[in-house]
């Protein structure tokens, strides 16, 4: 099972990577003596840099090459397959490592996002390349690897029968194998790695339950119903997981639900009916009632109802005065203990809130820590900056911050959209 589905969309056009595997053919040729072959033996180099001008590339890709032997004892054709993986942690580098994946789904096998290459080629039982032959140039940012640093990543290029394909980086059937050969790089990875996203995703669940126990007990109680719902969740997380793992799985839920649930239950009561009160003051038009309750939460340092609180301040927009709205963006910030990435959307609530009115400087102050580190919001910060510099005619500052949005790597699909059509605004302005 692929435990991640990685989307990362860069602008080469699918035309031009279609064009590669039409185009970049090379030139084969008769061997007239058998006892040759092993001089000859098929071989795979792998180069580092742009690939040659008639491929339309100009990134820098891993260049596959190949030359020697790609004879077939009886047919006049060969599927030659690319695969990369990854043999960093293995003790021998001959055995095969973890399947990488492609972030481009022109470098993926079918149906799958690990990273293979087919091509059929013409062959015979003396054919050969005699010179070094592109087979493929891969996008160095398409490739991704479990782990995030310093990778060994091995280039595995095979000439098989024509009916041989790769399923999840292996063969699926080996007896047509006619020649192999690998070449290994050291190649370092900046982002997660796909394994790495997986263990991050454990973090995810844990901390989703604990804020959908949360939500459930906003009104002081926790009823079955509720609890059932966050159960069944929990228990479609590991439906798709092996048996043995499915099974550790659910126990440590079990034990996670419950000691959720009694830290739900027992939070403050009073900041419940306090937080319930103060909403049917506002419904009743008693905003200034409202207001006191809603200070005193805020100002409780609890880090769920005084966050719920304040942003129910500002949806109902019961504080006017900038001044004191930013005191309890840097109260809460400052007295409460988030994760991260909550403590990132507050940031970025924040710099929401002052870009109607701040100078670029102060700006850029606020929004640093999200645009200037890896995390969820980033790609939200860099529009936000991208937009307050557009609706200021400051066309390329505005430039500057969608087109870093267009960088970065398992972009959402909306927000690379969004970047691309305000990009465009800007040409055609």
């Amino acid at each position: 099972m692929e435990g991640i589905v990685i989307v990362i969309v860069l602008s080469i056009a699918w035309a031009i990577l279609k064009a590669i595997f039409t185009s970049i053919t090379g030139i084969g040729g008769d061997h007239d003596s058998s006892s040759g072959e092993s001089a000859n033996a098929f071989t795979v180099r792998v180069k580092k840099g742009l690939p040659a001008k008639d491929t339309g590339l100009k990134v820098d890709c891993y260049n596959v090459e190949m030359s020697g032997m790609i004879s077939h004892p009886t047919d006049d054709q060969v599927k030659i397959i690319l695969s990369i993986q990854d043999v960093t942690d293995n003790d021998n580098e001959s055995d095969a490592g973890a399947p990488v994946l492609s972030a481009h789904e022109a470098f993926a096998e079918k149906g799958s996002r690990v990273l293979g290459v087919e091509r059929l080629c013409a062959s015979g039982p003396r054919h050969y390349y005699p010179d070094w032959t592109l087979f493929v140039p891969v996008p160095i940012d398409f490739i991704v690897p479990p782990h995030k640093g310093k990778r060994r990543i091995k280039f595995l290029l095979c000439v098989a029968d024509t009916n041989t394909s790769m399923e999840r980086g292996s063969l699926n059937d080996t007896s047509g194998l006619q020649h192999v050969s690998t070449d290994i790089v050291n190649f370092t990875f900046k982002e997660p790695g796909y394994m790495d996203e997986i263990a991050n995703k454990d973090k995810v669940e844990d901390l989703t339950i604990k804020l959908g126990m949360c939500m459930a007990a906003a009104d002081g109680s926790l009823d079955q119903k509720e609890l059932n719902i966050i159960k069944t969740w929990a228990k479609n997380l590991t439906s798709l997981l092996e048996d043995d793992k499915a099974e550790e799985r659910n126990k440590y839920f079990s034990k996670f639900l419950k000691n959720s649930a009694i830290a739900a239950k027992n939070k403050k009561i009073s900041l419940s009916d306090d937080y319930v009160q103060a909403r049917i003051y506002v419904e009743n038009g008693k905003s200034k009632e409202a207001l006191i309750l809603l200070r005193s939460i805020v100002f409780s340092n609890d880090s769920y109802y005084s966050t719920l609180s304040f942003f129910y301040i500002l949806e109902k927009n019961l504080i006017t005065d900038r001044k004191k709205i930013m005191s309890l963006f840097n109260h809460i910030l400052k007295k409460n203990k988030f994760d991260k990435e909550i403590e990132n959307l507050i940031i970025f609530k924040k710099a929401i809130f002052e870009s109607s009115y701040l100078d670029e400087s102060d700006l850029l102050k606020t929004v640093g820590p999200l645009i200037n580190n890896e995390n969820l919001w980033k790609p939200h910060a860099l529009m936000l900056m991208g937009d307050y510099f557009l609706s200021k005619k400051e066309n390329l500052k505005a430039k500057e911050f969608y087109l870093q949005i267009l960088d970065i790597k398992n972009l959402n699909k909306e927000l690379y959209s969004q970047a691309k059509s305000q990009l465009s605004s800007i040409v055609n302005d």
